[in-house]
C-alpha cells in the first residue's frame, strides 16, 4: 500500500466534518481566559454566529486552523483544560446521552470508545484488559503534531471530568472507591509529552492525577471502576442512543469519500475476528467486485488494509496487556500461532517476543498505522 503524503492526508482530512458547537465552546473559552477570539475566526468561512446553529458543522481541516490560532493565543494559559470544564455532557448530543445513562462507567466509555469519530474524526479510543486494570488510549489517525498534545490533554481531561460528575457515589462507596474531594480513586492519566507550566494551577481541579513524560497516551482504570453505576443510568434510554450513534456513525462512513479511510476506521471500531470482503461490502451496499475495483484504483487491497489494523492491534496487546502470545493471536483471528509468528514478524522485522521486550513505542500512539504486508491467514 502507497504510503500516504502530507498532501494526501490534508486531503483526507478534509473529507470530515466536525460539529461546530466544539469551535463555538473553543472560542468562547479563548475569551474567558482574557484574549480576543476575532483573529481566530480570519480567513475562514465561517463566523461565530453561524456555530450557534446544534446542526452546525465544521471542516476538519478549518477546525484545525482555528485550533491552532487558539492554542497560539491562549495555550499556555491551560487552555485544554479550561476548555474541559466548558465541554458538559449536553454539548455531546446523542453521545452525551447515551454515556449518561449507560448503566456503568465501562458503559459510558465503551459508547465513547465506539461513537468518539463523530465528534473527534481523526482520534480513535481502545481500550484494553490489562489485568487488575483496564488502559484506555487514544490514538491520532493523522499526523496533527501541534494539535496532538492539546487533543489528548483535552479529551482525557473530559471523560474523567465528566466521570467526577456523572457517577453514583454510593455505587463507587461499595465497591471501594469512595470519592473524596471529587478525587477518582485509583485513576490515573499518562502523557508523553513533558508537563507544561499550567498544569499546577488546574492540579487541584482535576479529578485524578496527570502523569507526563510517560510512554504513552492512557487513562488507567482500576478494573472493579468500571462497574460503578451512572447516576442517571437508564438502560432503555442509553440503547435508545446509541442506536441513533450506530445510524450516524454509519452514514458517516458510507459518505466518506476516501473508501480506504472509512474502512479502516470501520475496523478499528470492531472487535475480532474482523469481517470478510463480501461482507465488509454488504455494510457498504455494494458487490465485492466493485468494493475490489475501488480500493486497486486506490492501490491497495482490502486484505492489507485488514492486516494494518490487525498490526496496531497486535502491537498494543503486546506492549499493553499481560496477555500470551497465543492468546493475543487468537484475539486478532490466527487459529495457528505460527501464522501470526510469521505475520508479525514481516510487520515488523522481530518476533512477537522480541517486540514485547523491546519496551513501550513512542512513536506508535502518534501516528497513523504504517503500510502492512504479508500473508494473512485467519481462522474461519
Amino acid at each position: 500500500m502507497a504510503k500516504v503524503s502530507a498532501d494526501r492526508e490534508r486531503q483526507m482530512l478534509g473529507l470530515f466534518l466536525l460539529p461546530g458547537v466544539y469551535l463555538r465552546v473553543l472560542g468562547d473559552t479563548v475569551k474567558r481566559l482574557g484574549f480576543n477570539d476575532r483573529p481566530l475566526y480570519e480567513g475562514l468561512n465561517f463566523a461565530a454566529t453561524d456555530l450557534q446553529a446544534a446542526d452546525s458543522r465544521v471542516f476538519v481541516t478549518d477546525a484545525i486552523v482555528f485550533a491552532d490560532r487558539a492554542i497560539a493565543l491562549a495555550g499556555r494559559q491551560g487552555l485544554s483544560f479550561a476548555l474541559a470544564r466548558e465541554l458538559r455532557v449536553t454539548i455531546h448530543g446523542m453521545l452525551g446521552f447515551a454515556a449518561l445513562t449507560s448503566p456503568t462507567v465501562g458503559g459510558a466509555l465503551d459508547s465513547v470508545r465506539r461513537y468518539l469519530q463523530l465528534r473527534a474524526p481523526f482520534l480513535n479510543m481502545v481500550m484494553r484488559d490489562a489485568g487488575e486494570r483496564v488502559l484506555v488510549q487514544l490514538k491520532a489517525e493523522f499526523e496533527v503534531p501541534t494539535l496532538y498534545p492539546f487533543l489528548v490533554e483535552t479529551v482525557m481531561a473530559t471523560l474523567v471530568l465528566l466521570c467526577e460528575q456523572l457517577v453514583d457515589r454510593e455505587s463507587a462507596e461499595q465497591l471501594g472507591f469512595e470519592l473524596r474531594d471529587g478525587k477518582l480513586p485509583g485513576v490515573s492519566a499518562q502523557l508523553t509529552c513533558v508537563e507544561p507550566a499550567y498544569y499546577t494551577d488546574y492540579a487541584h481541579q482535576l479529578p485524578i492525577r496527570f502523569e507526563y513524560s510517560r510512554d504513552a497516551e492512557m487513562l488507567i482504570f482500576p478494573k472493579p471502576f468500571l462497574d460503578i453505576r451512572m447516576r442517571l443510568a437508564d438502560a432503555e434510554a442509553s440503547e435508545m442512543a446509541r442506536s441513533q450513534c450506530e445510524f450516524e456513525l454509519q452514514k458517516a462512513l458510507k459518505e466518506q469519500g476516501d473508501i480506504v479511510l472509512a474502512i479502516r476506521n470501520m475496523l478499528h471500531l470492531m472487535p475480532g475476528p474482523l469481517p470478510s470482503l463480501e461482507e465488509m461490502a454488504e455494510r457498504f451496499c455494494v458487490s465485492s467486485r466493485t468494493l475490489k475495483r475501488r480500493l486497486a484504483e486506490r492501490d491497495t487491497t482490502y486484505r492489507e488494509i485488514v492486516e494494518t489494523v490487525l498490526k496496531d492491534r497486535a502491537i498494543q496487546l503486546l506492549r499493553y496487556t499481560n496477555q500470551s502470545i497465543s492468546e493475543i493471536a487468537y484475539d486478532l483471528g490466527y487459529a495457528d500461532l505460527s501464522n501470526f509468528s510469521r505475520a508479525f514478524r514481516k510487520w515488523t522485522g522481530k518476533s512477537a517476543s522480541e517486540f514485547r521486550e523491546g519496551g513501550p513505542d513512542r512513536s506508535w500512539g502518534r501516528n497513523a498505522s504504517d503500510s502492512a504486508s504479508g500473508l494473512l491467514e485467519r481462522r474461519d
